[in-house]
């Protein structure tokens, strides 16, 4: 626990020196001379050199920026880090004249250890927030549609319902999504998004496999727990450890098991995805979601086409 709150401590006094009174080098003590940092693929990755100077560039234009750390969560040698910056536009940044505008912008960070130093990092956020904030891309009227309205349109969509777990330390955690959505098939991989106020949202962080499990049309009672805030949602459920570690939920009529890939911030959620490692179906009817109702539709039939 000790050597946890270490590095969590360093951390925090690192990004305050650095981000907020411009002291790059403080940097030299907590990254290794390899040190990577990684943007995203439209983004080449950088050495701590090109972190530093991004630094300077970010604080000439934004001199009063503060960050502030929100969450860290650790798993083995990796920490992820939820931030928010917050700053006024008062220097050229990306081009564009200063324009006085305050500006806010929160993200995540994944910090790899390796003997005592940080040696790669991931970054994720969200970069409409910024160019709204500084006139770049604006967000018309049109656009700006009415958060009921839009709820009303996904009421339509039918969607099943799947309980996304994982393992944290040895106990098992989960909740019910029905945002899951295939993004490939070579090579097999799936998203999910879990809104960061969930409970299970932390554990999902630190896991490096999660478990989706697609539930089947008898089973109501498991979607209703899993949509609660219970404290043991796995309490007298029948459920088995998977090739990964992942709990899968017996009695389902399809489990997956996933390496998590990107954890990537998009609003109020985050954005899991990940390659397909294991896979399974039984013949059963799916438990299907639509309009805030349940349905069995095992016995409608198809149409022709």
């Amino acid at each position: 626990m000790t050597h946890t709150l270490d590095r969590t401590a360093r951390i925090r006094s690192t990004w305050q020196a650095v981000w907020d009174r411009g002291q790059v080098d403080a940097l030299d003590q907590l990254l290794g001379p390899a040190y990577v940092r990684r943007r995203g693929p439209a983004a080449a990755p950088q050495d701590r050199e090109q972190f530093k100077e991004s630094i300077r560039a970010v604080r000439r234009a934004f001199p009063d920026l503060r960050t502030e750390i929100e969450e860290v969560v650790e798993e083995g040698e990796t920490l992820a880090i939820r931030w928010r910056s917050t700053g006024s536009h008062t220097g050229d940044f990306l081009g564009v004249p200063a324009t006085g505008r305050p500006v806010e912008v929160s993200g995540a960070t994944f910090t790899r250890f390796d003997h005592g130093v940080v040696s790669e990092e991931w970054v994720t956020w969200d970069p409409r927030q910024l160019l709204e904030a500084l006139g770049i891309v604006t967000t018309t009227q049109r656009a700006a549609v009415d958060a009921d309205l839009v709820r009303g349109v996904h009421r339509k969509f039918i969607t099943g319902v799947t309980v996304v777990t994982c393992d944290d330390d040895g106990t098992p955690r989960g909740l019910a999504v029905n945002a899951f959505a295939s993004i490939s098939l070579d090579p097999p991989m799936v998203l999910v998004c879990v809104q960061r106020t969930s409970t299970t949202h932390p554990a999902l962080h630190r896991a490096t496999h999660l478990g989706i499990n697609i539930l089947a049309a008898d089973q109501l009672d498991v979607a209703k727990t899993f949509a609660s805030k219970a404290d043991d949602k796995f309490a007298g459920l029948s459920w088995t450890r998977g090739e990964f570690g992942a709990p899968l939920i017996d009695r389902s009529c399809a489990q997956l098991e996933v390496e998590i890939g990107e954890r990537l911030e998009a609003g109020s959620h985050t954005v899991f995805t990940g390659r397909v490692v294991a896979a399974r179906h039984e013949e059963l009817a799916p438990l299907v979601y639509s309009g805030g109702g349940f349905f069995d539709i095992s016995h409608t039939a198809p149409l022709p086409w």
